[in-house]
């Protein structure tokens, strides 16, 4: 099971959208050449992005920004806001289970307490990751990229 790529396709479009913020408008089709997907999918997540209050999206061709200044947008933020089922649960129990056997009526109240503590932890730790600090991390790979060698 993996985790949606709505997920990291969202973040590397906020990355986008605050790192190019002073040199480009930042538009679907902007990003959709970055994440080399179609702009439809830049859209759909953007509108999920914007659902949740994490960008603004100008009328027209006027650009994207982020709501939330980057060093207080975490990664659980974004990941709440694209890639968290319905039902806010990551692990979901299959159902029907045979209820004569011992494994089968138990399994939920077993496997359940263990994949809620696996969430939890996951979350908090995406809870102390911020965009600033991608962005921070991007711009020294970046440098190091341009550094000539000696």
């Amino acid at each position: 099971m993996k985790i949606s790529s709505r997920f990291t396709v969202a973040t590397h479009m906020l990355i986008c959208v605050e790192y190019f913020s002073e040199q480009y408008k930042i538009t679907s089709d902007f990003l959709s050449k970055s994440v080399r997907t179609n702009p439809v999918v830049i859209r759909k997540i953007m509108g999920m992005l914007k659902n949740h209050g994490l960008i603004e999206v100008a009328s027209g061709t006027g650009g994207i920004h982020l709501k939330i200044p980057s060093d207080e947008l975490t990664l659980l933020d974004i990941y709440q806001a694209v890639a968290l089922p319905e039902d806010q649960l990551l692990f979901s129990m299959h159902e029907n289970t045979e209820p004569r056997c011992p494994v089968g009526r138990n399994i939920s109240a077993v496997l359940s307490p263990a994949l809620q503590k696996a969430q939890h932890t996951m979350e908090e730790s995406l809870q102390r990751t911020t965009l600033s600090e991608l962005i921070y991390d991007l711009k020294e790979r970046v440098e190091e990229e341009t550094v000539p060698n000696d």
